[in-house]
């Protein structure tokens, strides 16, 4: 099994995902100490928001992985099939 190197776009993931877990958590704070540490529309707004984006976030890193996967696979099926036919023709 080849070990698979991770793709620019996957870095770009990565640091995206690690700035909106940052700065969500900050604004989150920021609008709980606001709202005076009571639960309200805008906090449980800013919560659900930026739940959403992590999620978001986590769904492309798994698609992006299983894309690669496939890829993997399909190459090494490719690889298999030209070899059989180099067999097959000598």
């Amino acid at each position: 099994m080849k070990i698979r190197k991770t793709s620019s776009f996957e870095k770009m993931l990565l640091i995206v995902g690690l700035l909106i877990l940052i700065i969500g958590y900050m604004l989150i704070s920021k609008t709980y100490v606001v709202e005076g540490s009571q639960l309200s529309y805008g906090f449980l707004q800013t919560i659900f928001l930026w739940l959403l984006m992590v999620i978001f976030i986590i769904l492309l890193a798994i698609g992006e992985d299983i894309k690669e996967g496939i890829l993997i696979e399909q190459l090494e099926e490719i690889k298999s099939l030209k070899e059989a036919l180099l067999k097959r023709k000598k």
